[in-house]
């Protein structure tokens, strides 16, 4: 008996902790104001997509901003530079209502800081 009840307390911490990681990741999920416009994250499948929000408040799908994936309690992926035309890689970390990006091209880093709009 305490063979199974010991059995149950591990099943049911480990159950609760990849309960908790699921909804950490769940938390870059939105919409979010960038420098330029806002730009709503969403979740298909395991990936996280980030498209801009056009005049209207309707998410543009012709434009991908982000694609992310959740690792290691981060997002990280690529992000689409308007400014270079092109895909840098990007790692991301939510704190609060802020959204920290770290952009690298190449061996250059910048440091992004997005916020929660909902």
């Amino acid at each position: 008996m305490k063979t199974i009840s010991t059995l149950f307390t591990i099943a049911l911490s480990i159950l609760s902790t990849h309960l908790f990681a699921q909804d950490k990741q769940d938390d870059i999920i939105g919409i979010w104001q960038t420098q330029e416009a806002q730009v709503e994250i969403y979740k298909v499948d395991d990936r996280f997509i980030g498209n801009p929000i056009n005049p209207e408040g309707e998410r543009n799908t012709e434009i991908e901003v982000l694609n992310l994936k959740y690792e290691n309690g981060q997002w990280v992926g690529k992000i689409y530079s308007k400014k270079r035309g092109s895909l840098l890689d990007v790692t991301c970390q939510v704190e609060g209502d802020k959204l920290l990006l770290e952009v690298t091209a190449r061996f250059v880093s910048a440091n992004l800081e997005w916020t929660k709009v909902n």
